[in-house]
């Protein structure tokens, strides 16, 4: 069975604002790239909705939360993903140096 996945208006953003970052300071090739591999890796995601880990982080919106990396060459990237029934939601995509806890903490997500 094939299962699609929904991006969340602050993950779209994200993924937009990662990928403005990357072409200025990498060029348009690794935007692109980087656009490539998020998607990729999200119709990994809908077809096996149980990979990745747990998410760690204690919030409310993330109690059932996924994590996994974008891909091997952008490994510092995560997405945070909601396994559905039949689907994935996309929560957010972000780079994991931050510190994440805060930052969900501080927007409320």
């Amino acid at each position: 069975m094939k299962y699609g996945y929904i991006i969340r208006p602050r993950a779209d953003r994200d993924i937009d604002e990662i990928v403005d970052y990357l072409v200025e300071e990498a060029g348009l090739d690794t935007g692109l790239r980087f656009l490539g591999e998020v998607h990729e890796t999200l119709a990994l995601l809908a077809a096996h909705r149980e990979l990745g880990w747990r998410c760690n982080i204690r919030h409310r919106q993330l109690t059932t939360a996924r994590t996994f990396r974008v891909s091997d060459r952008f490994d510092k990237s995560l997405i945070f993903h909601q396994p559905c029934q039949d689907r994935i939601e996309v929560l957010r995509v972000l780079h994991g140096a931050q510190d994440l806890a805060a930052l969900f903490q501080r927007e409320g997500q």
